[in-house]
């Protein structure tokens, strides 16, 4: 609490009212979309129409992050979220897709998660000690026409990581369920055809700061699985 109320402070004092209030709103919204209750319902109705697999696909299964080495499919540029500079180029799921099997291509490119532009950031401000304002991902945010982030609110927004880093690193990873958070905001990784683990979609930063800090082993939601890989004991979808 006194951690928050110090950045409160230095908000106002560096920007003012405004600032704060855009701040606290942004806060408690991130802190709504993460919770317990906000994912209550959906996780149930998961629960009850989407088994592809005789698995439970909302399992949480943990894992060494150093072998989450891919991206499912390609990545390209991120046009949902415009903090994000690139994205994988295979579709979430959505609702039918937690606990699915799919055939096709999208484990075949051999992308490093080491190209998401979040990770270079990470290294540089975590490893190499570059202040946010002078790391490339906030350079390109400044030079670029599509941004529609002002450099204040970006770095406001990269700021939280340093808080988020700092507990990682002396508290260890816990999972959402352990944090009272949603239930499927976990890193979301899927299972190419030879077992390999690809990730999607969520957890871009949790899943770089457990590389940097080379954990032992991260919680992560496989939410679909490649057709031609099926566990002892499942059948193949109907």
């Amino acid at each position: 609490m006194s951690h928050l109320l110090a950045r409160v402070k230095e908000i106002w004092r560096r920007d003012g009212a405004l600032a704060v209030a855009d701040e606290t709103v942004a806060h408690l919204r991130w802190r709504l979309e993460r919770s317990a209750a906000y994912g209550a319902v959906k996780t149930r109705e998961l629960e009850l129409r989407n088994r592809y697999v005789d698995a439970d696909p909302l399992e949480l299964t943990w894992v060494d992050p150093a072998e989450i080495e891919y991206v499912v499919g390609e990545l390209v540029p991120d046009e949902t979220d415009d903090s994000h500079f690139e994205r994988p180029n295979v579709p979430a799921q959505g609702r039918d897709g937690i606990g699915a099997v799919r055939g096709g291509e999208w484990d075949r490119p051999t992308v490093p998660f080491t190209d998401l532009s979040e990770y270079r950031l990470f290294e540089e401000r975590f490893l190499e000690g570059v202040p946010w304002t002078e790391t490339e991902f906030v350079d390109r945010h400044r030079r670029s026409a599509d941004s529609n982030w002002c450099e204040r609110k970006l770095v406001h927004k990269l700021e939280r990581f340093d808080d988020l880093y700092e507990t990682i690193a002396t508290a260890g990873y816990s999972s959402q369920r352990e944090l009272g958070g949603h239930p499927l905001n976990e890193i979301i990784v899927y299972l190419g055809r030879n077992g390999e683990l690809r990730w999607h979609e969520n957890g871009r930063h949790r899943l770089a700061i457990a590389k940097l800090l080379d954990l032992e082993s991260v919680p992560v939601l496989i939410t679909v699985r490649h057709r031609k890989l099926l566990f002892p004991g499942e059948q193949p979808p109907r």
